[in-house]
């Protein structure tokens, strides 16, 4: 069995962290995996080349590179017996049903990494392409839609001895509270309700906070220019795209996600392995998973008071992000959910 998955690059997105810890996963099984991106986004690829991953670029940046990335993943993949081509998200499908239909006869698993598919021709060609799916994966029964199959239901995951603290976190009310935004700075997160959510802070008498901010995306400058016209340099401070998560991790005292619609953040499951206190927006699987049982759920209109509250009592943070390791580990364990899709991939090629 050949494993092939396809994503829109090497970003340094959710889905690209799951495909490099899975194909972290079945090379040490010696289960021949390739990895293919489809646009020149390259900005983990340290992370694959230093895991000698074998991984290639299909070059298709425009309409008008589409068959030649085409003719280069037939080139790539002409060599390999028994392929399961795993497509993440919406234009690795395109790619891995043209594959299918005009060059090669090869089952297709397909994640959307997101329940929430807002354009109707998105909507319908999911629909129609049923047919030519052996299986679509999930990461809760909730995300089920009409234009998808039946779905596998297989959480995000990372590796939790990795994210280990080997320490207990503290906080004193004499040092700055740290709150962590970490991820894409881009629509879908809400970043720019951060300036709003600090001004609410300061408005009820809290000073003493930093709001850090590691992640790149379209939304930047627009979010440089909030902070500026609201002289709140000294309270969100723009780190850009961190290559350890895992320092920032451990750094932070919260972290923060108001998004405003998602699938399965591995930045969050990233800080539960890290017994991080959490506070997210309710949407997209997360509530299924993250609850007001072990971390804050609060809507958008309320964020700032469950930011208020990690602050005033951090110790009840504390026994909340507790309690979520404990609820969760087995769960989103990547050795659990690498055997999963492993089943999966021995099924669908049988």
């Amino acid at each position: 069995m050949t494993i092939v998955h396809v994503n829109v690059g090497l970003g340094g997105g959710g889905a690209e962290h799951m495909i490099l810890e899975m194909a972290k996963k079945s090379q040490q099984d010696q289960i021949e995996t390739v990895v293919l991106a489809i646009t020149d986004n390259d900005q983990i690829e340290y992370k694959f080349k230093e895991s000698q991953l074998n991984y290639h670029y299909l070059g298709i940046t425009s309409p008008k590179g589409f068959f030649n990335g085409i003719k280069k993943m037939k080139h790539i993949l002409s060599n390999y017996d028994d392929v399961v081509l795993h497509c993440h998200m919406f234009h690795a499908l395109v790619i891995g049903i043209y594959f299918r239909l005009f060059v090669k006869k090869v089952p297709i698993v397909f994640t959307l990494h997101n329940i929430l598919v807002e354009e109707i021709y998105r909507r319908w060609f999911l629909f129609f392409t049923k047919a030519f799916r052996k299986i679509d994966i999930n990461f809760s029964e909730d995300a089920s839609k009409w234009y998808l199959k039946k779905i596998q239901v297989i959480a995000n995951g990372v590796d939790f001895e990795k994210f280990k603290l080997n320490k207990e976190r503290t906080f004193n009310k004499n040092e700055t509270f740290k709150f962590l935004y970490l991820g894409r700075i881009e629509e879908q997160k809400n970043p720019l309700v951060l300036p709003d959510l600090a001004k609410k802070l300061l408005d009820k008498g809290f000073s003493n906070f930093e709001i850090r901010v590691a992640g790149n995306g379209d939304m930047k400058d627009e979010l440089e220019t909030l902070i500026n016209k609201n002289n709140l340099e000294q309270h969100i401070k723009i780190l850009g795209f961190q290559k350890d998560v895992k320092q920032q991790l451990f750094d932070a005292h919260c972290m923060i996600m108001p998004s405003l619609w998602e699938g399965l953040p591995i930045s969050l499951i990233e800080a539960s392995a890290t017994k991080l206190p959490i506070i997210t927006t309710p949407v997209g699987s997360i509530p299924k998973f993250f609850k007001p049982s072990n971390c804050f759920t609060p809507q958008i209109e309320t964020f700032h008071e469950a930011m208020i509250s990690a602050i005033e009592n951090y110790d009840n943070a504390k026994t909340k992000a507790n309690q979520l390791f404990e609820d969760n580990k087995n769960m989103f364990d990547i050795n659990s959910v690498y055997k999963k899709h492993l089943s999966l991939y021995q099924s669908v090629t049988n």
